[in-house]
């Protein structure tokens, strides 16, 4: 292990360079951004594989159960992959937590629960 109070240098050799160094202690780093897995399940969406990017982005729940935008994410996928009542849980968790999200009335990737009642109700 590495002296916490190690003191290091670095000198570019080359003009225009740009040198970042990061550090803490261990474990003191962040957990990723809920975003990051929206991002990490975007090849599978674009590819149709709904259920893929399901499993990939709903990881991002572990460390932001409450995230609004990863649940509204979520819900697409379900709603794209066959699964309209588990997309509505995560709508409706998406819809309490961030305000932003109630433009999901136009989402086409929605479209198949906008005749379930529960989809009204949101």
């Amino acid at each position: 292990m590495i002296d916490p109070g190690t003191r290091r240098a670095a000198v570019a050799a080359e003009p225009h360079t740009t040198i970042l160094a990061v550090g803490g202690p261990p474990g003191s780093a962040l957990s990723p951004s809920p975003y990051e897995f929206w991002y990490a399940a975007q090849p599978a969406y674009d590819a149709g594989d709904y259920d893929r990017a399901y499993n990939i982005a709903s990881e991002g729940l572990t460390d932001h159960p409450h995230h609004g935008p990863l649940h509204y994410q979520l819900a697409c996928y379900r709603a794209l992959g066959g699964d309209p009542q588990q997309a509505l849980d995560h709508l409706r968790v998406a819809l309490d937590n961030d305000e932003g999200t109630r433009w999901a009335a136009d989402d086409e990737d929605l479209d198949a629960l906008r005749e379930l009642p529960g989809f009204r109700a949101i």
